[in-house]
């Protein structure tokens, strides 16, 4: 067998100076899957908030590990009223239309660890960065708009904390209302009825993040071991 010792300094270095979360993105992939994949609508199934499928715009990935399959996880479109999230982005009456679809819901993630166990460490909110930095493209490429934010909400007593390790913020509490579209006319420009559930209340925290500017990282020609790790890196736009 051979080594790269350079590859071996590089990944090292990368650790001692932690950057543990580029480097473990790197150990598993998501995959683009239909919703209608049996692995995800058997995740649905046992997932708390039993989704009966998602509705407008979506975008389902498989989190795969080599060949083991993880979970699922899925982006979709941004919720019509939500509190805390407008005044987050700057949404106004004015440019709200025109904003939401910029914006991504987290609308499903479902992870099962193996034997007990993750293959890596923070493993969770690892994968919510990757998602984060795939669908920002794949959004823009399916669809034509560019990604500014993101949005999910985590159904109580749950306290979101994956995601808080990944940098969102959390921005209100949702009265717990639910709503489903059924055949007729709505008061709104979205197809269907609104028909709402006021009784069984099912409150939910509302996370957010803004787009990350994403810069890559590539080393600089005759890269050594030694010297610092900012003088052997390079930013291109």
């Amino acid at each position: 067998m051979t080594v790269d010792f350079e590859a071996v300094g590089i990944y090292w270095r990368l650790l001692r100076c932690g950057l543990a979360e580029t480097i473990t993105s790197f150990m598993f992939s998501l995959v683009r899957i239909k919703r209608s994949d049996p692995r995800i609508l058997s995740d649905m199934a046992v997932h708390y908030s039993h989704p009966k499928g998602f509705v407008g715009r979506n975008i389902c990935y498989a989190i795969m590990v080599g060949a083991i399959y993880y979970g699922a996880i899925v982006g979709g479109s941004s919720t019509l009223h939500l509190v805390g999230r407008d005044k987050f982005f700057g949404i106004t009456t004015e440019n709200k239309k025109e904003k939401l679809v910029q914006i991504v819901n987290n609308i499903f993630y479902h992870i099962e660890k193996k034997n007990g166990r993750y293959p890596i460490r923070n493993m969770v909110p690892a994968v919510l960065r990757a998602f984060r930095e795939r669908i920002s493209l794949d959004w823009k490429e399916k669809y034509g708009d560019t990604v500014v934010g993101f949005e999910s909400l985590i159904e109580l007593p749950r306290t979101g904390e994956a995601y808080r390790r990944d940098g969102w913020i959390e921005v209100g509490v949702t009265k717990g209302q639910t709503c489903k579209r059924i055949a007729g006319k709505g008061t709104d420009s979205w197809s269907g009825k609104r028909v709402w559930d006021t009784k069984n209340l099912r409150p939910k925290r509302v996370f957010v993040r803004s787009a990350n500017i994403v810069v890559l990282l590539i080393p600089k020609p005759n890269i050594g071991i030694q010297g610092p790790l900012a003088d052997q890196w390079e930013e291109v736009a």
